[in-house]
């Protein structure tokens, strides 16, 4: 390898398994050198196997509910803790949907549902961003990326209210990277994975 991101910081999010994309980013962020704290909901790390991947890469779990600003707030600083110092990258790798879980269809949604899925998989990066933002938590020239999809911006029928969570998130990465570039200089992107 050639060492890369010898030297930065960061957090990762939402790695479950060894079939998540935050799983495999990890294991290619340990092998260029950077370090790094996972986490991932309490919930999810129950059905997961994210102690192996943090064994793997010598790097500590840090329980949060995304969804939860306090949550967040304690995560950011016992990331800053454990890392000794400010963050250079972020991963948010985190989405759900009840909605495709029981099969409801999109012409059909339980709104309830769709709400949860709303604030898990979207509004929680908000939350991280805001919570890295106000905490002036981000190192200038950081990178924060969260995992979108194309069906943010084209149909694809069996995404459901996913597609919309998606096309929220990219907002979202215009709209807060708008003044994280301005005022921190940090990037804010999003990126898809292939079809």
């Amino acid at each position: 390898m050639y060492n890369l991101l010898k030297g930065k910081r960061g957090i990762i999010f939402g790695a479950l398994d060894e079939n998540s994309i935050a799983w495999k980013t990890a294991e290619r962020v340990h092998e260029e050198g950077g370090t790094f704290v996972l986490s991932n909901a309490p919930i999810a790390m129950r059905m997961g196997t994210i102690n192996q991947l943090a064994e793997k890469t010598g790097s500590q779990i840090i329980p949060a509910d995304a969804t939860s600003v306090e949550d967040l707030e304690n995560l950011v600083e016992k990331a800053m803790e454990i890392l000794g110092g400010k963050i250079d990258f972020v991963l948010h790798s985190i989405g759900m949907s009840v909605n495709v879980r029981k099969g409801n269809h999109y012409t059909n949604q339980n709104y309830d549902f769709t709400e949860k899925g709303w604030d898990v998989s979207t509004v929680s990066f908000h939350k991280v961003m805001q919570v890295l933002y106000k905490k002036d938590a981000m190192n200038e020239w950081g990178s924060i990326v969260a995992l979108t999809y194309m069906a943010a911006q084209r149909v694809f029928p069996d995404y459901n209210d996913m597609a919309d969570n998606k096309a929220y998130l990219e907002s979202i990465a215009r709209s807060f990277g708008y003044f994280f570039g301005r005022d921190k200089k940090v990037r804010v992107n999003t990126i898809s994975q292939s079809p």
